[in-house]
């Protein structure tokens, strides 16, 4: 259960850089926005557990590291591909390496759909890992709600600090910690 919990904290560590852009951008995210965002990942994971569990009974322990290294790798590439590509509508790959896009009609408040497109994106590493962790037949709803409890808390403790603006660089490092975070998640499955 542990291993769960510092997977989940490490691949869910962009929902502290949305909560960090949040401020340094002066975003305002009431309890209830974040309480929408963090719903998101506990229902796509438990869905993509539930579906993945049922696939993981027919595979061996070779398949499963495989089809593993495979989706973090795939998830490596688009991050990457996202964060070299500055410029386009923002999709959810563009979220996770620029939050403060979410704010789509730019009044600086989040709405429920901005929440919930937030949400969606923050959920994308979130389902991935879950889908690894059914596979390995992890129990799905303490899964799942850790990732929600960890996504609450990530989003709301960066969204609660007070950078000064000089610190706006940690967001430009932040859009390849996906990246690297995902290859090596990919690279630690093939052991």
């Amino acid at each position: 259960m542990i291993q769960i919990l510092l997977l989940s904290l490490l691949v869910s560590l962009d929902g502290l850089f949305c909560g960090l852009t949040f401020a340094i951008k002066k975003i305002r995210l009431s309890a209830k926005r974040l309480g929408l965002i963090s719903f998101c990942p506990f229902l796509i994971v438990s869905a993509v557990m539930s579906a993945a569990g049922l696939i993981g009974r027919q595979l061996n322990e070779g398949a499963i590291r495989g089809l593993s290294f495979v989706l973090f790798f795939i998830l490596a590439y688009l991050s990457l591909t996202e964060a070299l590509r500055k410029r386009g509508k923002p999709s959810l790959l563009t979220l996770i390496r620029n939050p403060s896009a979410s704010d789509l009609n730019q009044d600086r408040q989040i709405s429920a759909k901005e929440a919930l497109l937030m949400g969606m994106a923050l959920s994308l590493d979130n389902a991935v890992m879950g889908l690894d962790f059914a596979l390995r037949n992890a129990p799905v709803l303490p899964v799942a709600a850790g990732f929600a409890l960890i996504n609450f808390t990530l989003v709301w403790a960066g969204s609660r600090c007070r950078w000064p603006a000089r610190w706006t660089r940690l967001e430009k490092v932040s859009d390849y910690l996906p990246a690297v975070l995902f290859a090596l998640l990919a690279f630690l499955r093939l052991k």
